[in-house]
């Protein structure tokens, strides 16, 4: 019996610091995250990289990743060996070893909570959902405060004063990637609010599926709001077709999604969601087409390896502009796939994909067919929204997000392939 409640206290321990680590990518400001962080070409990156990774040698349980992950690992090991001969066609090393610290240190996450418990889990979906709630809320008086926010808290920005609607930068990152965690953590709402048992969370979930509809229409992300809608509809029509018990939810949430949608496009300016013109669309469409178009000149000159991560997408950089053989763009391609391929070249995209193939054939392990519906949701907005964003690549705060949400769900699908394996009931 002591032995069963130091297992409770220790599974308590990691549960806190993954929740650490969740709440400090989101609400961590980023003078925060640059102290005591490492310097490249003289500029902060952030002390999320060594954070996390001291973290995750706290949490992780080798022998489990040797005996559940071998294939992922081999992957992962493939993908390396792919960048370490690219990165001989790197011209800064500090920029190459940043990028590749961003991008791994991330993943570490996904192989180190063996050691919760499928309860440990609900509950941080749970917490998940609060914390998205009150996000998103701030997401939204951000829009139309966002000049007091910024004077609040110290930060130059009397520009905003004259604004009468902004898209806020939030602790997070980007206004559009403040979007795209909310694409990532709407399914949640959505498997919280119709499977919860519990009365409040089914409360919260509805409010935060509200708040989260509304603000990322918001933000003013394209991409984000297709993906939004996306994943709306969905939700709805699987509840229609495998829960028939449910049609009162249904018809609350659909009339729920009218109601913030007309709310939204009455009350504040979303013209740049429904545009065509491109000059409405301010620097978006043209300038990210530039830099996709230099992202594959890029994979052009060394389309097997790559040219390195790094190379030309520098992680740490003053001047938002490169230039290549008189080719000028944005320093980030804003496609993870571009990205992808000009980085570590033909070779790189096949490994990746292999990767995420077999990430995606682990969900399918997933015994209960909501939750597991609700982590294909998930992979399905990250993949969408890698469209229009390299943040799994470049912004690691985002990508802790991720990952520790595919963490979440190894957890439960090795408990559950190991359950069917050993014919549990």
């Amino acid at each position: 019996m002591r032995k069963k409640s130091v297992n409770l206290k220790e599974h308590s321990i990691y549960l806190y610091l993954i929740c650490f680590i969740y709440l400090y990518s989101l609400f961590a400001l980023d003078r925060i995250k640059s102290i005591l962080s490492f310097k490249v070409d003289g500029i902060p990156t952030t002390n999320e990289i060594w954070l996390v990774l001291l973290i995750v040698l706290v949490i992780i349980d080798k022998k489990k990743i040797y005996r559940y992950d071998l294939y992922l690992g081999i992957c992962l090991l493939m993908y390396m060996i792919d960048v370490f001969i690219g990165g001989f066609n790197t011209d800064s090393i500090s920029q190459y070893f940043l990028a590749i610290l961003l991008f791994v240190i991330p993943i570490l996450l996904y192989f180190s909570f063996s050691n919760l418990s499928s309860s440990d889990v609900i509950l941080f979906f749970k917490i998940a959902v609060l914390v998205c709630l009150i996000y998103a809320t701030f997401a939204i008086i951000l829009v139309r405060k966002y000049a007091f926010f910024i004077q609040l808290i110290g930060l130059e920005g009397g520009q905003y004063i004259y604004y009468s609607q902004s898209r806020p930068r939030m602790m997070l990152g980007s206004s559009i990637t403040v979007s795209y965690y909310f694409n990532l953590t709407l399914p949640l709402c959505f498997y919280m609010f119709y499977y919860s048992k519990e009365k409040v969370w089914r409360v919260i979930a509805f409010f935060s599926i509200a708040t989260n509809v509304l603000a990322t229409f918001l933000l003013l992300s394209r991409m984000a709001s297709l993906c939004m809608i996306i994943i709306t509809l969905y939700g709805i029509l699987y509840s229609i077709i495998f829960r028939n018990n449910s049609y009162r939810k249904n018809i609350v949430l659909f009339m729920l999604f009218i109601v913030v949608s007309v709310y939204a496009f009455q009350n504040y300016d979303l013209s740049r969601l429904i545009s065509t013109e491109l000059y409405k669309s301010g620097v978006s469409i043209q300038e990210r087409l530039r830099a996709s178009n230099l992202g594959l000149y890029i994979f052009s000159k060394q389309p097997i390896l790559g040219s390195g991560m790094g190379s030309f997408f520098k992680r740490a950089y003053i001047d938002r502009y490169i230039t290549v053989d008189g080719i000028s763009a944005l320093i980030d391609p804003h496609n993870m796939y571009i990205l992808i391929l000009s980085e570590t070249g033909l070779i790189g995209f096949i490994i990746l994909f292999l990767f995420f193939l077999i990430l995606f054939k682990r969900i399918s392990y997933i015994k209960e067919r909501s939750l597991r519906h609700t982590a294909y949701l998930i992979f399905f907005a990250f993949l969408l929204d890698a469209i229009g964003g390299s943040h799994l690549f470049n912004e690691i705060s985002y990508s802790n997000i991720f990952w520790i949400y595919m963490g979440l769900f190894r957890v439960i699908s090795v408990k559950d392939k190991t359950c069917k394996t050993n014919e549990c009931e």
